[in-house]
């Protein structure tokens, strides 16, 4: 299903588009940061995500959610940076300076026919950190990593789809619902939903120029295929190991037989997936904030804004995991850092204090039980845990997990006491992961066990990727080069990986998708009327399923209208459709400008749905005889779409272009 193309454009078009930031960022900036590869792109993908999410959030608050004005914003916001105004001296010499300085610079290339931008306007100093520290070897490890692991990932999740029960649900339906429902100012007091993940497919969406199905049904995986990427990156920074970050990416993405991840869920986007896509790097940054350049202020307003967003996509992970986290990290650094535990808590603080204000206005003036809201998002009504390729029962798993985790936590404490600095995060981390272990044991007293086997689906690759250094650090008494020492470390992993991999993979994967082939060709087919015509031009007359591929988009019919309603309507058209008087004394007679019949060559089992198909074929043959334009828009042996012209060129975008 993923491999279609017109679901990869998504993906593809997003990193270009970051990739582009980044690109404007480095030509319009004095300086560049320190930090390279993925030390550099991870921080930047959280940061700017979160700093997306809360702006628009404000403006789905203040009604102006647009992509018109998510475009000024952005132009308005690179003018801002390239002019580097200081607000707290007057604008009008600096803004005069700024001419001068832009018309003496055009002039001098100009006159010496010199190119506008060249390697000085790429080639910038850079800001001091004392934590780049990544050698050219360290990087050349992360920029292969880092375009691996997602591939894997995403090859991988590809393989099971056709496991999936997801795609064309009512739970994908409902989902889409909640995603049209945003471009409308919809947001607050939807059951058990944040809507924060659903305002980023949506935007995700826009910025792409894809249809909110396809964005919906490539966001579940983009964001896995970013989370084995975030795992990774975390893991190397808590253990300053390859080897430990690949096999906890890896494990994310391939092993499926030691994890709770449900296959029949793959392609469904998971919220507490898309808050961790920020909630992990957070955890660190808040154990190391001295690692990123930032004034303390600065800091304070980043984790703000980073806690805000979390809330804003998912309470679970907001009140559940960060709190205890925070307080975690906080019973080790507050002696030695109080400050800056006392920052980061009151971060928290503001975050939930802001968030909850937002709310309880809003529960205010609609009347909604906000204590019942909040208590919905902290349950799962519609996920679920099925695992039927576990190598063992899931609780049997986790006993040994359990286990093994209070070994290892007893020895990193060990480690902690001799060397604090180096193992302060790993001993954060896999306290955090024990109490997860423990409430999960715990059975339901305390909080949803179906959402608590999505968290662990992350936190268990952290936590083999802990357990593996702290093996690793017992044979460091074997004395070999730096380099050497990577590379052995990196082939033995792999070895293992492979032969887990190999013994426990599902056996049902495989990549071909012939039998969903209806479900894509549904998509294939909507995808190339949205995106070729002009909104609300044209209808589509589809089964009623599908009706939400409409919203926000076109009109839509079902096939009891078109077959018993739709002649009578095109008689009376093509009888007025020159008397323009009439027309708008009757503006319920005009017909869409363009009609799409959807006909399925395999409607089912059921009689009804047979005689549907049938009758459609019928009224299309006789539209034909009366001497309409139809044929066939879209063919393949399973399905074929008529389309319909009632008005010639008015409808498809190419038509009016050209």
């Amino acid at each position: 299903m993923f491999l279609e193309p017109y679901l990869l454009s998504g993906p593809l078009r997003i990193i270009l588009l970051f990739a582009l930031t980044l690109i404007v960022h480095r030509v319009i900036s004095t300086r560049v940061s320190a930090l390279t590869a993925l030390n550099f792109l991870i921080p930047t993908i959280t940061l700017g995500l979160s700093a997306v999410l809360i702006g628009s959030f404000v403006l789905v608050l203040t009604y102006t959610f647009d992509l018109f004005v998510l475009i000024s914003i952005a132009l308005m916001l690179i003018i801002l940076t390239f002019m580097r105004l200081d607000f707290s001296k007057p604008l009008k010499e600096q803004i005069q300076r700024i001419y001068s300085r832009t018309i003496l610079y055009s002039t001098i290339k100009l006159e010496k026919r010199e190119r506008f931008l060249d390697k000085d306007n790429i080639i910038k100093p850079k800001y001091k950190n004392k934590e780049q520290g990544l050698s050219q070897y360290h990087k050349n490890w992360q920029l292969v990593i880092g375009f691996l692991l997602p591939v894997i990932t995403y090859i991988s999740r590809n393989s099971l789809f056709q496991n999936d029960i997801f795609t064309l649900s009512s739970s994908w339906f409902n989902k889409l619902e909640l995603i049209n429902g945003i471009s409308i100012g919809k947001w607050f007091f939807q059951p058990g939903e944040m809507m924060g993940d659903y305002l980023l497919i949506n935007l995700y969406a826009k910025i792409t120029n894809i249809t909110y199905a396809q964005a919906l049904q490539s966001f579940g995986i983009l964001e896995s295929a970013l989370l084995s990427l975030i795992i990774y990156w975390v893991v190397f920074k808590i253990t300053r190991k390859h080897s430990s970050g690949i096999v906890s990416g890896l494990s994310f993405a391939l092993l499926y037989a030691f994890l709770p991840i449900n296959i029949e869920l793959l392609a469904e986007h998971k919220s507490v997936f898309t808050a961790l896509v920020i909630a992990l790097p957070t955890m660190f940054i808040a154990i190391y904030p001295q690692s990123f350049r930032f004034s303390r202020n600065l800091k304070f307003t980043w984790m703000v804004i980073l806690f805000s967003a979390i809330f804003l996509i998912d309470l679970f992970v907001g009140l559940v995991l960060v709190l205890p986290f925070l307080l975690i990290l906080t019973s080790f650094k507050i002696r030695k850092n109080f400050k800056q535990s006392l920052q980061l808590l009151g971060a928290y603080l503001t975050a939930v204090i802001l968030i909850g204000i937002i709310y309880g206005i809003a529960a205010y003036i609609k009347a909604e039980d906000f204590t019942a809201f909040i208590l919905s998002n902290l349950y799962s009504f519609e996920s679920y845990t099925y695992n039927p390729y576990l190598v063992l029962p899931f609780n049997q798993l986790m006993h040994y997990y359990q286990v093994t985790g209070i070994v290892f936590l007893i020895i990193c404490i060990y480690k902690y006491i001799r060397n604090p600095r180096k193992w302060l995060a790993s001993i954060v981390f896999l306290s955090f992961i024990n109490i997860i272990f423990v409430v999960y044991q715990l059975n339901e007293m305390i909080v949803d066990l179906d959402i608590l086997s999505q968290v662990l689906c992350i936190f268990l690759p952290v936590f083999f990727g802990i357990v593996l250094n702290i093996i690793i650090d017992f044979l460091s008494f074997i004395n070999l080069a730096s380099r050497k020492a990577i590379a052995i470390e990196v082939g033995m992993g792999a070895i293992v990986m492979a032969a887990l991999v190999f013994y426990t993979f599902p056996e049902t994967a495989n990549l071909n998708f012939e039998t969903n082939k209806t479900r894509n060709l549904i998509f294939e087919a909507y995808s190339k009327i949205q995106s070729r015509h002009l909104p609300y031009s044209y209808a589509v007359v589809n089964a009623s399923p599908y009706s939400s591929f409409s919203k926000n988009s076109h009109y839509y019919y079902d096939y009891n209208y078109f077959n018993n309603s739709y002649i009578e309507r095109d008689r009376q058209y093509n009888r007025y459709k020159n008397d323009v008087q009439y027309l708008n004394s009757n503006p319920n007679v005009i017909l869409p400008q363009a009609l799409f019949v959807f006909i399925y060559n395999n409607p089912g089992k059921l009689e009804s749905r047979k005689e549907q198909q049938e009758i459609a074929l019928e009224r299309i043959k006789l539209l034909r005889a009366k001497g309409r334009e139809i044929g066939p828009y879209y063919k393949n042996k399973d399905l074929t779409v008529y389309r319909i012209v009632n008005k010639t060129g008015s409808s498809n975008v190419n038509e009016l272009l050209y």
